[in-house]
């Protein structure tokens, strides 16, 4: 649907010499990414409506996506995959937030920072087939995540005194970015392997 929607946006504007036909698939690649955030902020919106936490969801995804989008990590192959990933991570990040009360949110703050922290300065950038970084993104990529990783864990931690459920949802994901950067890593190793073992 999204790309059915992406390539007729494309050459409508083709057609009305906005955008060159040269580049059509380029343009074409945009809209697709640009559609699937939408549809994945839209998404967020429903389920923060349905499970009544805005103030959840919202702080999820300023926490999740500045990360996500330097981190990298695995990525789903399909637009679809990835509006259902979104989707469930957003669903479990809300049921975690309410399930975590009182003294469990003390205790699993400073050891998710430290773990997430661990794990992002070790592993960031992981690239994905739907995602390749040439050298330069990598250097880049991961000095921004180190740097946004710092920023939100000072900014976590601060509430951390007199607001910890905000802080917890900082930590929520930190710890599902994580994995996400985890599963890409080994996800990338078994490939390289599966390539190798064919040549």
């Amino acid at each position: 649907m999204i790309k059915w929607l992406s390539r007729n946006i494309v050459i409508w504007q083709i057609q009305r010499n906005i955008l060159e036909s040269g580049q059509s698939a380029l343009y074409q690649y945009g809209y697709e990414v640009l559609l699937n955030q939408v549809l994945n902020i839209f998404i967020a919106i429903l389920i923060a409506i349905l499970m009544r936490a805005p103030v959840t969801v919202f702080l999820f995804l300023i926490s999740y996506i500045p990360l996500r989008s330097f981190c990298g990590g695995y990525h789903a192959r399909t637009n679809s995959g990835c509006t259902l990933v979104s989707a469930l991570l957003t669903v479990v990040v809300c049921i975690i937030a309410k399930v975590v009360e009182g003294s469990w949110i003390l205790r699993l703050l400073p050891i998710g920072f430290l773990i997430s922290g661990f794990i992002i300065q070790w592993l960031a950038p992981v690239a994905d087939k739907n995602k390749p970084l040439d050298e330069k993104e990598v250097i880049r990529y991961r000095k921004l995540s180190r740097y946004i990783w710092l920023v939100e864990t000072l900014i976590g931690m601060i509430f951390w005194f007199f607001k910890p459920e905000t802080s917890l949802i900082v930590v929520i994901s930190h710890i599902i970015l994580s994995i996400m950067l985890v599963y890409g890593e080994l996800k990338n190793r078994q490939e390289k392997k599966q390539q190798y073992a064919q040549n």
